[in-house]
């Protein structure tokens, strides 16, 4: 059945508590852009024309419903002063942390428009919103505080502050939290939507403890700013979240995107205050043939499509950067034909 929607009317749908024609389906298709458009990595994160023409090549190849600009976590941090090497077909890597030759008093809050890679997202923004904003939504990635604030530190010693130096952690994080809100602004006024990206406050890496104090309020006032613009916020948090479920809701999150949990058990705790959004596993996704992907896909949709306040079918993760291109049209194709709610 062909799509009667274009996906960002599908999405608008989606936000105002209506169903759309089908589920909209956002595997989190990133780096992966940059092959489909024959890119050099470093090329894509550092341009942000070419990141942008990399995702509508990707929106062209596969038909999914939002792009997604994005590169990696370390993005804001390195605004604030950590140094990154930039390989030529990987991601940037942390090199030097900023606190490691800084105080934190010393850490300046980024211009967005000037300083770091940060003007690079904001290119991207603005030329997809003049290519396809009209008919896509277009998404754009934000680190949360908590994974800010480790990429701003020995990731390691963050962690041990946590216990032994907390007043230390929540005056980074006041930084990061300043630095997200300066950059979200930005982001806003190109036209993009935000996504809180947390990957390092999942279960896999800190405890629901941890979670509590040093991440849940910080996520909290984001997501409280960004609600003045009248906007649906998604929070990702890839990784185990299984040990949050029931504090995923305090965020005040729009939309929560899953990774490593039974989808049944997030859709019974979570469906009548949350919209979902997820959670295919990415290694199933690189390593499986597509008729496994399919039926596995459909299974996925038909368990949640129906999902109380709605559901976005997606990838737990990103799609790793050299997926094969049939396992994702695969993807794709079987959660349209799984998805539709219009007979």
């Amino acid at each position: 059945m062909n799509d009667i929607l274009n996906a960002r009317e599908r999405f608008g749908l989606l936000v105002i508590d209506e169903k759309p024609d089908r589920c909209n389906i956002i595997p989190l298709i990133t780096s992966h852009a940059a092959m489909v458009n024959k890119t050099r990595l470093r090329d894509y994160y550092t341009d942000g024309e070419i990141m942008a023409r990399a995702q509508i090549a990707a929106i062209e190849e596969y038909g999914h419903d939002a792009i997604s600009i994005f590169s990696e976590v370390g993005i804001i941090a390195e605004a604030m002063g950590s140094k990154f090497d930039y390989p030529d077909d990987d991601l940037p890597i942390l090199r030097t942390p900023a606190l490691s030759r800084q105080s934190i008093g010393e850490i300046k809050i980024p211009e967005p428009e000037n300083d770091g890679r940060l003007p690079i997202y904001l290119d991207a923004i603005n030329y997809a919103y003049r290519a396809v904003g009209d008919r896509i939504p277009i998404l754009a990635y934000i680190p949360a505080p908590f994974t800010t604030g480790m990429m701003l530190s020995e990731p390691e010693n963050f962690l041990i502050q946590t216990i032994r130096e907390p007043d230390r952690v929540k005056e980074i994080m006041d930084k990061a939290l300043d630095a997200a809100i300066k950059f979200s602004y930005e982001i806003i006024n190109a036209g993009a939507l935000p996504m809180i990206v947390d990957p390092l406050a999942s279960s896999s890496v800190i405890s629901p403890r941890i979670f509590k104090e040093f991440v849940l309020p910080y996520e909290r006032r984001l997501i409280n700013f960004l609600h003045r613009y009248d906007l649906d916020i998604i929070l990702h948090i890839c990784g185990e979240t299984g040990p949050i479920l029931d504090i995923l809701p305090e965020t005040g999150a729009d939309l929560i995107s899953l990774d490593q949990v039974d989808l049944k058990k997030a859709i019974n705790s979570l469906s009548k205050r949350m919209r979902i959004i997820g959670n295919f596993d990415t290694s199933e996704l690189a390593m499986m043939m597509p008729g496994e992907i399919s039926q596995a896909v459909k299974h996925m949709v038909a368990q949640a499509k129906n999902s109380t306040k709605g559901y976005i079918a997606a990838t737990g993760c990103e799609v790793p950067i050299r997926t094969p291109r049939e396992n994702i049209k695969a993807f794709i194709k079987s959660a349209k034909e799984a998805g539709w709610y219009w007979e």
